[in-house]
């Protein structure tokens, strides 16, 4: 316990889940679960970018699903029409998402609270339009498909990785989960992450404190639309087909949710959440009204009773814990000191 509290219990969960990650296929035969957790993989990095937009700069996005979709539709539409590969693919839908993010960034966040909300929605539902509507280019409500596979990595005639079965993405998907863990650690821990928290508690005071506020939320909503962009272009290679109502307001609720149920401003409640509501989605998938009935109902009980999330009824157990055990050992060191018995 004294190492665990040295270390850090963040880091420790950190380090908990990489062994997990780890031994995880090793441990799953079942090809079924295999892919939901390579949803999950994906929807991690989706939750932290929004985490990063809602949890560390205070702005509520409902659009984001949108950009999941501009990334997940670029992806599909290079590879399919222009016979680009992945390699090629993943940074190009990035880029244009990103690029799009940061438009909508820079119109959208001269709103501020629930204008903000609305104008993110309206724009994720004119987005969702296009996919749907736009024939010629998007396939309109039959998606686009036949979506190939990353290729096959050779190193020499040593080694040959290829993606055919649902386990060959895993290394893949974890690779980039963790590449966006630590980039999201580094910028939470930069100056720029430091102005996104001050600009998140108190908006004023950090416009005061000479704070670009509306450049760094800029800044900050584009950085976040990059997440998207890799995340839809990881879901278009491996679902090989992508659909105008995967990318509907109801995702953006759900990524929505997974931050609120994690813990706003917390990677492993990112991770959390994710996992969760993942497994949540799937399990109702049959009943999608049903899903997104407890949705809504979930978001209700967070706001309601623990509005920090899973991470935030953790930090409080674990201060209580703590002080409760001060108060108890400065108790008994009084009592030692005072030669005093209990009766």
């Amino acid at each position: 316990m004294k190492k665990m509290k040295e270390l850090g219990y963040s880091k420790m969960g950190l380090i908990i889940g990489g062994i997990v990650l780890f031994f995880l296929p090793f441990l799953i035969t079942n090809p079924y679960f295999i892919y939901v957790v390579n949803l999950i993989l994906i929807y991690i990095i989706l939750t932290l970018g929004l985490d990063l937009l809602v949890g560390y700069t205070g702005q509520v996005s409902l659009g984001h699903a949108g950009l999941f979709g501009i990334g997940a539709y670029s992806a599909a539409l290079f590879s399919t029409k222009l016979d680009y590969s992945f390699w090629v693919t993943l940074p190009l839908a990035t880029i244009i998402t990103t690029m799009i993010g940061f438009v909508v960034g820079f119109i959208g966040l001269k709103l501020v609270e629930e204008y903000l909300v609305m104008a993110t929605l309206a724009f994720g539902t004119i987005l969702w339009l296009v996919f749907l509507n736009w024939s010629d280019l998007t396939g309109g409500p039959m998606g686009v498909s036949a979506i190939p596979a990353p290729p096959t990595i050779r190193i020499g005639s040593i080694l040959e990785y290829g993606f055919n079965k649902y386990i060959d993405y895993y290394p893949l998907f974890v690779a980039f989960v963790l590449l966006s863990i630590f980039v999201t650690r580094l910028i939470i821990r930069s100056g720029f992450g430091r102005a996104c928290t001050a600009i998140r508690d108190d908006e004023l005071a950090a416009q005061a404190m000479g704070i670009p506020v509306f450049k760094t939320k800029v800044v900050m909503f584009t950085i976040s639309s990059a997440y998207c962009g890799v995340a839809g272009a990881l879901y278009a290679h491996f679902l090989h087909v992508v659909s105008p109502e995967t990318f509907a307001f109801a995702m953006s609720v759900t990524i929505l949710t997974m931050v609120m149920i994690g813990g706003q401003g917390s990677i492993i409640g990112a991770i959390l959440g994710a996992t969760l509501l993942t497994v949540t989605s799937e399990a109702l998938r049959s009943t999608p009204e049903l899903r997104m009935m407890i949705y809504g109902l979930l978001i209700i009980l967070v706001m309601m009773f623990f509005p920090r999330g899973i991470m935030g009824l953790m930090h409080l157990f674990k201060e209580k814990f703590i002080k409760n055990k001060t108060v108890n050992t400065v108790v008994n060191s009084e009592v030692k000191k005072e030669g005093l018995r209990y009766e």
